[in-house]
């Protein structure tokens, strides 16, 4: 697969006995799915993995609620579910909604180049994201790694445009 894919969040239990998928997604109150959108599905132990093969398949039905339940085209029982499970909830990036301006994935944060922005002295570049329960931490790696929420007084400019951001960095860095 060429095109570039977003994790959502993973499926490490089945619901019921009709093939039903207990879904943990990362952004519930944003979530683009919705019935009939194609996800492609990697076994968790092998979506880091560069020949990874996912498997493209389309939710035939989901519900929001207390927990996230997910039924998919063609699999109709638990131990289909209980062979797929452990798998991590993929889409193309394409599949996405078209943004504000000023507005940005964070996925599209990872690979920009990042400098000081007081200094205008690059830092490194954005290596990575994760939600640590309470906000957006960004990953950066130079000389050495730096770990910052995404907020406004750490990263006064973001422009994905030009593919620069500009952080303030903390007086013990």
């Amino acid at each position: 697969m060429s095109e570039k894919l977003i994790e959502l969040g993973t499926c490490k239990k089945p619901h019921g006995i009709k093939g039903g998928l207990s879904f943990t997604l990362y952004n519930v109150e944003e979530s683009v799915l919705k019935k009939g959108i194609e996800v492609i599905l990697f076994p968790i132990d092998q979506a880091s993995s560069v020949d990874a093969k996912g498997q493209k398949i389309a939710i035939k039905s989901i519900s929001f609620g207390n927990k996230i339940t997910a039924y998919l085209e063609g699999v109709a029982d638990r131990n289909l579910v209980e062979e797929m499970i452990p798998f991590s909830i993929w889409v193309a990036r394409k599949a996405l909604p078209l943004l504000l301006e000023g507005e940005f994935y964070v996925e599209d944060l990872v690979g920009l180049e990042v400098f000081d922005h007081a200094s205008g002295k690059k830092i490194g570049t954005v290596d990575s994201y994760y939600d640590n329960g309470m906000q957006i931490i960004i990953v950066v790696n130079g000389n050495k790694k730096i770990e910052l929420p995404l907020v406004d007084n750490f990263f006064p400019v973001i422009d994905t445009d030009n593919k620069r951001i500009e952080i303030n960095l903390p007086q013990e860095i």
